[in-house]
C-alpha cells in the first residue's frame, strides 16, 4: 500500500520531534559540543546541520537504514534479507528457517509510533510492571484453525516480539465472561483478543457464531466496559462490537494486509483532542434496583433475566427512574468537565423521556481534551463507570474521525 504524501510528511515531522528530544537528553553529545564553546553558537549549529543534511542523503542514508535493520526489526519485510554482522571467513549457507509471518511497514511508521507514543508507553509499562494495572495470568492457549476470536481493539506494542502469537494473558474476562483477554503482537501492533467457546453459541449456515437479542444487549455493555478499562492505560483504537474472525492465521493476515492503516489509525487517535462520550442506560435494570423499587423481589432477580420486560409498571416508579437517570447524567457531565477545555452537549435526558425496552442515551457530548490530559480523561471515564457500577451504564467513548473496521 502506497503511503499518502500528507501521511509521509506527518511521520517525518514526528521523527524530527523524537530526534530533537533525544538530542536534548544525550549527555555524550552535550560533552562533545563543549569543544565548540568558543565559537559562535549560530555558526556551529549551521555547520552541524549541514553535515546532518549530508548524512541523510546518498550512500549514508542507506547506511542508516542498514544500521536500523541490523537491530532486528520485529518482522522481516517480504523479499528483504535480515542484516547480520559480516564474518571474517566466507559464510556458510544458512539452514532454511521456519517461515515467520511477514508484514510490510516503513521505518518512518515505526519511528512515528515509537516517537509519539514513547512517553505514554514508557509510563504505561512502568505502571504495568509496578502497580499491575492489568494483572496477567499464566498463558495457556491452544490455537486451532477453526477457533473464533473476538477482537476489541489495538494499540502500539512497546515491547513486541512481533511474532503473531499470544504473548500475555490478562486477568480480564471477555464479553461472554468465559475466556480471558490475551495480547497478540505483530510487528509494532498489539491486538486485544479473546477466544470464543463455540459451545456457548448457535451458528449460522456458514458456521459463524451468532448471539441472541439478550446476549447482544449484555455483550454491548461488556464490550464498552472492557474498552474503557484498556483505554485508561493504553492509547487504543477500538473495533466495532462483535468483531469476530476465524483462525489465528487469518487474523495475522488481516493485520499484515492492513498494517499501514493500523499505524495511521493509531496516529489519528494519538493526535485526537475531541472525544465523544455517549452514556446509555437500560431502564428495566434500573427499575429493579432496591433504591428504586423498594421491594424485596428486586434483590432476587437473576443476572441473566435482569433485562427481561416488566409486565406491571408503576408510573411513580418510572418517573423515579427517569429522574435518577437525569441526575446521574448531570453528575457525569460535571465530572468530565473537570479535565476538559470545553464541551458541547448534543443531548441530555429530559424528564418527559419515554421508558424504553432497550439501551437509551442519557448523555451525548463532545469534550475537547489537551493531549497531556487524555489519560486523565480516560481514567475519569473508567472511574465513573465503577462509581455507577450498580446502574450498569454503558460509557461509549469514540473520536469523531476514527471508526476503524478491520475485517471488510
Amino acid at each position: 500500500m502506497v503511503m499518502k504524501q500528507a501521511t509521509r510528511k506527518r511521520l517525518s515531522e514526528l521523527i524530527l520531534e523524537e530526534l530533537s528530544e533525544k538530542i536534548r537528553k544525550h549527555e555524550n553529545i552535550r560533552l562533545k559540543l563543549e569543544a565548540f564553546a568558543d565559537l559562535p553558537v549560530s555558526k556551529v549549529a549551521d555547520a552541524i546541520l549541514q553535515q546532518f543534511d549530508y548524512l541523510l542523503s546518498g550512500d549514508l542514508r542507506e547506511l542508516i537504514t542498514n544500521l536500523i535493520e541490523e537491530e532486528g526489526p520485529p518482522l522481516a519485510s517480504p523479499g528483504v534479507e535480515e542484516m547480520r554482522p559480516v564474518p571474517a571467513a566466507k559464510p556458510e549457507p544458512e539452514p532454511e528457517e521456519k517461515k515467520e509471518p511477514s508484514i510490510e511497514f516503513s521505518d518512518l511508521a515505526r519511528a512515528m509510533i515509537k516517537g509519539k507514543l514513547h512517553e505514554e508507553s514508557s509510563s504505561i509499562m512502568q505502571h504495568f510492571s509496578s502497580k499491575e494495572a492489568f494483572p496477567s495470568e499464566k498463558i495457556d492457549i491452544e490455537l486451532r484453525p477453526d477457533d473464533w476470536f473476538y477482537l476489541y481493539g489495538f494499540s502500539y506494542a512497546p515491547d513486541s516480539t512481533g511474532k503473531g502469537v499470544p504473548s500475555k494473558m490478562l486477568s480480564i474476562k471477555g464479553v461472554d465472561n468465559a475466556n480471558n483477554l490475551f495480547l497478540l503482537d505483530l510487528g509494532d501492533v498489539r491486538m486485544y483478543v479473546n477466544k470464543l467457546t463455540m459451545g456457548n453459541y448457535a451458528s449460522d449456515k456458514g458456521g459463524k457464531p451468532t448471539i441472541t437479542s439478550h446476549q447482544v444487549s449484555r455483550y454491548k455493555y461488556e464490550h464498552e466496559r472492557i474498552l474503557n478499562i484498556l483505554r485508561s492505560e493504553e492509547v487504543i483504537v477500538s473495533l466495532p462490537f462483535w468483531t469476530i474472525v476465524q483462525g489465528h492465521q487469518y487474523l495475522i493476515k488481516l493485520i499484515e494486509d492492513r498494517y499501514v492503516e493500523l499505524l495511521r489509525s493509531l496516529i489519528e487517535v494519538h493526535d485526537a483532542i475531541d472525544w465523544d462520550v455517549d452514556v446509555l442506560a437500560f431502564d428495566h435494570h434500573i427499575l429493579r434496583l432496591p433504591s428504586i423499587s423498594d421491594g424485596s423481589k428486586a434483590r432476587t432477580v437473576q443476572r441473566d433475566t435482569r433485562h427481561a420486560p416488566v409486565t406491571k409498571r408503576d408510573d411513580k416508579m418510572l418517573d423515579k427512574v427517569i429522574f435518577r437517570e437525569k441526575s446521574i447524567a448531570h453528575e457525569i457531565h460535571n465530572q468530565l468537565l473537570l479535565v476538559a477545555l470545553k464541551s458541547k452537549v448534543d443531548y441530555m435526558i429530559r424528564l418527559d423521556t419515554a421508558f424504553m425496552d432497550d439501551w437509551k442515551s442519557i448523555l451525548s457530548a463532545r469534550y475537547t481534551i489537551n493531549k497531556d490530559k487524555r489519560k486523565m480523561f480516560c481514567q475519569s471515564v473508567q472511574s465513573l463507570q465503577e462509581e455507577y457500577k450498580e446502574y450498569e451504564l454503558m460509557f461509549r467513548v469514540t473520536t469523531p474521525s476514527n471508526h476503524f473496521i478491520l475485517d471488510r
